[in-house]
């Protein structure tokens, strides 16, 4: 993993399904072997187009119809975010729904998904978890992604900002591969 390039990246979105909910925002960084390139951090808020506004989720994500009025639309949210994805694996705590998303908004924009591997510290701490004898209901209860990070003693975070969860995600990456033996010992595959 040593000369791996990565990005992490989150949606928020109106809910949780791809085909009728919207992204309205979204977060990245580069994650270069053991490094998160803070320069490279991304957040940009997306109108969704939907006569329903933002709805009910704008009480989990603090994002409002108002805050959308100078958004970008999809498509250039887009053009910003797949140079960053070439050749590069994605990572995300809960991978299927930036997996979902992000192949829906391609379908609507008339494109097909993408090939990059997907990387999910949700289900990498899963196994972790389990890999050590306990059961994760027994251990901190959950795998959200405060409750990873806490048991790898990582500070808390901003949540529900597109932004501040990717680069949360990278760190709980980072930390989840010292623990398999450190960037150069641990190859993609494993992370998988």
């Amino acid at each position: 993993m040593a000369g791996l390039e990565m990005i992490a990246l989150d949606f928020e979105t109106t809910g949780l399904d791809a085909e009728r909910d919207h992204i309205i925002a979204a977060g990245w960084v580069l994650i270069r072997g053991d490094r998160i390139v803070m320069a490279s951090a991304r957040e940009v808020r997306v109108r969704n187009g939907s006569a329903d506004g933002v709805g009910q989720s704008a009480v989990i994500h603090g994002i409002l119809d108002s805050d959308l009025d100078d958004a970008d639309s999809t498509e250039s949210m887009m053009e910003q975010l797949l140079p960053e994805l070439a050749g590069r694996a994605i990572v995300a705590h809960g991978a299927s729904i930036e997996r979902s998303f992000l192949a829906a908004s391609l379908r609507r924009l008339g494109g097909v998904p993408l090939p990059n591997p997907f990387i999910d510290t949700l289900s990498l701490e899963r196994r972790l978890v389990e890999g050590a004898g306990s059961r994760v209901r027994e251990l901190h209860g959950d795998l959200m992604l405060d409750a990873c990070r806490a048991r790898r003693g990582l500070p808390d975070h901003q949540r529900h900002s597109a932004g501040a969860d990717a680069v949360a995600a990278a760190e709980l990456l980072l930390a989840q591969v010292a623990e398999l033996g450190g960037a150069r010992n641990v190859k993609l595959r494993e992370l998988r």
